[in-house]
């Protein structure tokens, strides 16, 4: 038993006390589970004028611990509000590039491309992503690919670049200045092509 004012609380009055003051990244339903606690000891204490001051006291902790929710969960929201913006700001940047940007992995499997790269090789963005990139290019052209994501592994900065051609779906196969470097995840890469439109398609090295 402890004293609040003149008042005493019972040791499991004391522990509700506690888990209010610590707990404040509970999950939504273990902050229920904490609300219907409180609200039961509340009403214990409100049962009997000699416990009324209890009440008040615990309520004004129940009230304070609330507050600090409120507040948490409003942060959360801002912080997710941020971050999905800063997404989608990021995916519009990425998908307006005016060269054709490819993130590959190290078999040449495209996971994500932008618009300019589904035109550069004749599909839908939605029907390009898990194609494998070497289906577009000539066998010495795949080579050249794998080359360079040999050559950012054992250089720095970490940047490799070469001239190979596209054969898209359709229409004619065109020659692209090619620049690769790796993703933080160090899993995947980035690969821009910068067509070259004057040049001779059929001399391009990687052709």
């Amino acid at each position: 038993m402890t004293k609040i004012g003149s008042a005493t609380l019972p040791a499991a009055d004391l522990r509700l006390r506690a888990t209010l003051r610590r707990d404040h990244t509970a999950s939504p339903k273990d902050s229920a589970n904490i609300g219907r606690d409180a609200l039961a000891v509340l009403h214990e204490l409100a049962s009997t004028p000699e416990k009324a001051s209890d009440a008040l006291a615990l309520l004004h902790e129940l009230q304070v611990h609330q507050i600090e929710l409120d507040l948490q969960a409003e942060a959360l929201r801002e912080s997710r509000q941020a971050l999905e913006l800063a997404l989608e700001q990021q995916v519009q940047r990425y998908d307006h590039q005016p060269v054709a940007c490819f993130t590959l992995d190290q078999d040449l499997l495209v996971h994500e491309l932008n618009r300019m790269a589904a035109r550069a090789l004749g599909l839908a963005q939605d029907d390009a992503c898990g194609q494998a990139l070497d289906g577009f290019l000539s066998p010495q052209g795949g080579q050249t690919m794998h080359a360079l994501i040999a050559a950012c592994r054992d250089r720095d900065p970490p940047v490799a670049a070469a001239t190979l051609t596209l054969q898209p779906r359709s229409g004619e196969a065109r020659a692209f200045r090619v620049s690769l470097s790796p993703l933080p995840d160090e899993a995947l890469f980035l690969a821009t092509f910068c067509e070259e439109p004057f040049a001779d398609v059929a001399r391009q090295t990687g052709g």
